[in-house]
């Protein structure tokens, strides 16, 4: 048997090469699906990345596989920005800091946000540790005194989803609704 064909060939890492291929096509189906939405074709994406077609179906069975590895790095965008925002020494602007990364994000992605909604399954090693630290700010910037004593990380999530119902019932482009109802609602949500 060749090296080429080995059993232990085709457990390796995936080359260099084939990372960087990667990560040009989820840019730029990030890119396509946030201009034309999830219909968009696998065509316009790899000729956005500057690729074949051919190139993207080697990594990515279809559009459903790439959907999924978009909305795993999703889950861990999210995650990072809840971890950098626990680490703001200040917990009030820790938690704005995560909820406008929050408002931001979902605009980006709000044409094709709802195809992403149920690829991460709710049991999921990072998405159970973003909610812990989304948990945890809450409960820093409640002991700082920045929020009531009664709020919660379900008020927090609460908040999260009707950040994406606002961005979704927002014209294209207008981040002025979602950002408004961010302050209002936090300053609701402030202790007296």
């Amino acid at each position: 048997m060749s090296p080429r064909t080995s059993p232990s060939a085709s457990r390796r890492a995936p080359r260099r090469d084939a990372l960087r291929n990667d990560a040009i096509v989820l840019s730029a189906a990030r890119a396509v699906f946030a201009e034309q939405g999830p219909q968009a074709s696998m065509e316009a994406i790899a000729s956005r990345a500057g690729v074949g077609v051919g190139t993207i179906y080697r990594r990515f069975a279809g559009k459903d596989a790439l959907l999924d590895a978009i909305a795993r790095l999703f889950v861990e965008e999210l995650d990072q920005a809840a971890a950098a925002a626990l680490a703001n020494p200040d917990p009030a602007a820790g938690l704005e800091e995560f909820l406008g990364f929050v408002g931001v994000f979902t605009a980006e992605k709000r044409r094709y946000a709802a195809a992403l909604t149920d690829r991460v399954s709710s049991d999921d090693t990072v998405s159970a540790q973003t909610a812990d630290r989304v948990r945890r700010l809450t409960r820093q910037a409640v002991d700082s005194g920045y929020l009531a004593p009664d709020v919660t990380a379900d008020d927090i999530k609460a908040l999260i989803v009707a950040i994406r119902g606002v961005v979704a019932a927002s014209p294209e482009g207008d981040d002025a609704a979602w950002r408004r109802f961010l302050r209002v609602h936090l300053a609701g949500l402030r202790a007296t």
